[in-house]
């Protein structure tokens, strides 16, 4: 990966870092370090948090490749707004949040077809409004917590990747990675009542998608 020179950074050329024991920095001391150009602050950061990047990366992209070069583009992108960084988050929480940006604007890209339907997924009622599947495979709906059953962790995750992208995206950020609804609604670029409902609909299709390996679980 190239790294940015950084010459226009406020802080370069204010401390020198070439004796410095990098690997033991702290975050916030580490940011500094970059902001100063110092090439081997940028390699000891990236190796600080390539881990987390790549693991964001992965979940919202469906193709490793995809989830290589979005983990590049993060850094990328990081490194060229690095003094910008106001250190009111933490490091980790602003890198994923870029990285993040940079899944949806990569789906975004690779989204070609009309939003999927996920009718067929959705529970039935009859005329008297009553739930016609009675099935209920967890106490939450939400996917977190589902996810935090270990024998269940693989089954999740690969029943969330057959969302349709829309569906997908909407319940990773709000069930998976924490993200208030408000906080969801302003990433998709959505009103806050359709993040609920799509939200709703992304969680009663997961539900559909694993009913077989809850029965087969239980």
């Amino acid at each position: 990966m190239a790294y940015p020179t950084n010459e226009g950074s406020t802080l370069s050329g204010t401390s020198n870092w070439a004796g410095a024991d990098l690997a033991n920095l702290d975050e916030l001391a580490l940011v500094d370090c970059v902001r100063s150009g110092e090439n081997r602050c940028y390699d000891v950061f990236v190796r600080r948090f390539s881990s987390k990047v790549l693991a964001v990366a992965k979940r919202y992209l469906r193709s490793d490749a995809d989830a290589a070069d979005c983990f590049q583009d993060t850094f990328v992108a990081a490194f060229d707004s690095i003094d910008r960084f106001e250190k009111r988050s933490s490091v980790g929480a602003w890198l994923r949040g870029i990285t993040v940006n940079q899944c949806l604007m990569r789906v975004r890209t690779n989204s070609r077809r009309r939003e999927e339907s996920i009718d067929h997924l959705l529970p039935d009622f009859d005329e008297h409004g009553q739930r016609v599947t009675t099935f209920e495979p967890a106490q939450s709906s939400d996917a977190g917590a589902l996810i935090d059953q270990s024998n269940m962790k693989t089954a999740v995750r690969s029943k969330i990747d057959q969302l349709p992208d829309d569906y997908r995206m909407t319940l990773l950020l709000r069930d998976i990675d924490g993200y208030s609804t408000q906080e969801t609604a302003d990433i998709l670029g959505l009103q806050v009542n359709a993040v609920k409902t799509r939200l709703h609909r992304a969680r009663s299709a997961l539900k559909t998608l694993l009913e077989p390996e809850l029965e087969r679980l239980n």
